[in-house]
């Protein structure tokens, strides 16, 4: 009879050795975690085991369809875990190149286990003052634990019903509005970026501080960012492809859905919903594409 709660035990023990090591390691792997790779597929691990306990592990980040994967890290250099991690690697990802980072004895090993020197890595390490932040200003949108049930939410909540000929696609919230997009996307080249930035204003202003925002792209990668720690000096940029809607449907909207976008690409209209954004962004939109064509109050 298999022990239920041994597995769980020794899948909290792996996790443990992982995050406890020091490394050196390519991407340790909490913070390979925290980026959004899914550790229920992207991300494969390799254990080590001594009188039935997990005394080493091994991680690989290999996403989607990319033609590589990448050695996170390995916490322990032994010659023989090295050797049986790779050439379990090697068989899982035939058709992809394997890469790694390493210096020291792993280095050793890893040549050893019939990796090639294929170039030289110089890290820098930033040290800025002041308390150190405790999570990523933007990451990928997990699809079992955020993207999925979010899109589900959408789907009930909006009554969406995507497709070309489905105009509207939603059931317009109330408080919203529509804006027409389709007379003045050829006629104004800075129209998305001007529509960017009026949205990117009014989102800094409806939110609270530290709160989320979701950026799903229907059928493919979504995103949650922090407006607040994006787009500014010394800050990675927003992730997403913006607001308006370049051949699908782009949203921004909050985790609770009280307010966002959303942009219709067959339509070429936005919706904008919630008290505090319309308030925020309806003067400017207005100015920028006229009047809404459809108001719910």
């Amino acid at each position: 009879m298999c022990n239920l709660y041994g597995v769980r035990d020794q899948a909290e023990r792996a996790w443990k050795v992982a995050v406890g090591s020091t490394g050196p390691h390519a991407v340790p792997y909490a913070e390979m975690i925290a980026d959004g790779a899914s550790d229920y597929g992207g991300v494969f691990i390799e254990v080590l085991l001594e009188d039935g306990l997990v005394v080493a592990v091994a991680w690989v980040h290999a996403e989607g369809r990319s033609t590589f994967a990448l050695v996170g890290g390995l916490t322990r250099d032994d010659a023989d875990f090295v050797t049986v991690c790779t050439d379990g690697w090697r068989r899982l990802w035939s058709g992809r190149a394997l890469l790694a980072e390493a210096d020291g004895p792993l280095r050793a090993r890893l040549l050893e286990a019939g990796f090639s020197e294929a170039a030289t890595v110089r890290s820098y390490h930033w040290s800025p003052p002041g308390a150190r932040e405790t999570t990523r200003p933007a990451r990928f949108l997990d699809w079992l634990h955020d993207d999925g049930p979010l899109w589900d939410r959408f789907y009930t909540d909006f009554n969406f019903k995507p497709g070309t000929t489905c105009r509207p696609a939603i059931t317009d919230p109330s408080p919203s509005a529509v804006w027409n997009l389709h007379s003045h996307h050829r006629l104004a080249p800075d129209l998305p970026a001007e529509l960017d930035a009026i949205v990117r204003r009014g989102l800094l202003a409806a939110t609270e501080p530290g709160e989320l925002v979701c950026w799903p792209d229907w059928q493919h990668d979504g995103y949650r960012y922090d407006p607040r720690r994006t787009d500014s000096p010394g800050r990675p940029p927003r992730p997403g492809k913006g607001t308006y809607p370049n051949g699908d449907y782009y949203l921004h909207l909050t985790h609770d859905l009280r307010l966002g976008t959303f942009g219709h690409p067959w339509e070429l209209a936005l919706t904008v919903w919630g008290p505090t954004l319309l308030a925020a962004v309806e003067a400017e939109l207005t100015d920028l594409l006229g009047e809404p064509v459809r108001h719910r109050h």
